[in-house]
């Protein structure tokens, strides 16, 4: 297994609920240990049902499609999230180590050039590597700040891809950042966030976010380009728990229609560009989860802006502000 799965606590949270029917929820990189995770609740006397939706993280509850099957749901992958469920829900979060303790050392002249002051951020699947990395960089003569996040953030250091706080914290103590883990959208984030800059240690090397930076950033201008001449607006609201911003999404529509301009809300469960081709609307507002407006734009035929583009488009702002879901969008 080239993740170890600690099922131990599971089992006695399990047990302490007097659990009997679990319902699994795993994201595409761990459903091929659905058997194994099944497997190991059954020999403890569990009855499993394995979800076969796609999960984005702990803002996705599926509680609606098991609440009459289980008596409670468990998450893999990802930390709890302030997320009301029909039914209990639990994390079983999964350790990653990170591979590339060597590039950093090869690399780490070049860090020095950058600056004196780092802040480490990570997602959940690598963030408890961040005080080996910390120590690290100490001994090389570094100072360095894990910041510690809003209260949608379980970790010290952990971003997520609706809310940076964790480098936002300690973006006025830093000269640069550097993301532990896999991936280009969380670091972006960051660097969007912070207007920091930020290198990321991954399986294509070591790299400075500037440019992919620069690059979509250019993307986000042109579809807010494309957008100033709309005068019809489908604000599009998720179904799903953790990312159903209604109170948004309200809040945008009557600026919308304030402005003059056509705005309708529209309510879905699994956000795709299939389900928007019968609409004549001009521009989309993504009030759901932010990584669609950005790493999904390019599938819609129509300009998908996040809110706080929305606002450029209608106010003439210049400065560009990264989508964060905060609480009081719901």
């Amino acid at each position: 297994m080239k993740y170890q799965l600690d099922l131990d606590l599971l089992f006695k949270r399990l047990k302490e609920l007097d659990i009997k029917k679990v319902g699994l929820v795993l994201p595409e990189g761990l459903k091929v240990y659905a058997d194994y995770v099944s497997s190991e609740l059954k020999k403890q006397g569990y009855d499993v049902i394995v979800s076969g939706n796609f999960n984005y993280g702990a803002c996705d509850v599926p509680d609606s499609n098991f609440d009459d099957v289980c008596d409670c749901l468990v998450n893999f992958g990802h930390a709890p999230l302030p997320v009301e469920s029909n039914i209990p829900m639990l994390f079983v979060e999964v350790d990653f180590v990170f591979p590339y303790m060597g590039l950093l050392e090869n690399n780490i002249d070049l860090l020095k050039k950058e600056g004196k002051r780092i802040g480490l951020v990570s997602t959940v699947n690598y963030v408890k590597e961040l005080p080996k990395v910390k120590e690290y960089l100490e001994s090389e003569g570094f100072e360095v700040f894990i910041g510690k996040g809003d209260k949608r953030v379980t970790h010290s250091g952990q971003v997520l891809g609706c809310d940076f706080s964790s480098s936002s914290n300690i973006s006025d103590k830093v000269d640069l950042f550097i993301f532990v883990g896999e991936g280009r959208f969380h670091p972006l984030g960051v660097a969007i966030s912070t207007e920091k800059k930020v290198f990321a240690f991954d399986s294509d090397g070591i790299y400075s976010l500037d440019e992919y930076r620069d690059k979509i950033l250019k993307e986000r201008f042109g579809a807010i380009f494309r957008a100033k001449d709309s005068k019809k607006f489908g604000l599009i609201v998720s179904a799903k728990k953790g990312q159903k911003r209604m109170a948004l999404a309200k809040i945008l529509k009557r600026k919308i229609e304030e402005s003059g301009f056509i705005a309708d809300i529209i309510l879905m469960d699994e956000v795709t560009p299939d389900k928007l081709y019968g609409f004549d609307y001009d521009s989309y507002v993504i009030c759901a989860c932010p990584r669609i407006g950005i790493d999904d734009a390019k599938k819609y035929k129509k300009p998908l802006l996040t809110p706080k583009e929305l606002e450029i488009v209608l106010d003439g702002k210049e400065e560009y502000i990264m989508d964060e879901i905060d609480q009081s969008d719901f």
